[in-house]
């Protein structure tokens, strides 16, 4: 199932924005925290360098999460996430 995977970091203003406004939306979505060290070395493979950022990630039945999508920095409207949710999903059912 594809669902947005929003990478934030504690002492992100623009985070806690966004995540309160995606809050009051009741927007369904994944954290990923920033400032945990387990997390580091997959950030640097990332090239994160403004947070937030939006990714679109299939959660597998095990929990696992593989990044489908990554959106640009600055661009994280919830119905451009949507949008590309759909988008996602309609290239995957083609292709069956």
């Amino acid at each position: 199932m594809l669902k947005p995977r929003i990478i934030k970091s504690t002492d992100c203003a623009r985070c806690r924005i966004y995540l309160k406004t995606l809050a009051k939306q009741g927007y369904e979505h994944i954290i990923y925290d920033a400032d945990l060290k387990e997390n580091q070395k997959e950030l640097d493979t990332w090239k994160i360098n403004m947070m937030p950022i939006v990714q679109i990630v299939d959660v597998k039945d095990d929990g696992t999460q593989e990044k489908v999508f990554q959106f640009p920095p600055g661009q994280f409207s919830s119905r451009a996430i949507d949008a590309k949710i759909k988008a996602l999903n309609k290239e995957r059912e083609e292709k069956k």
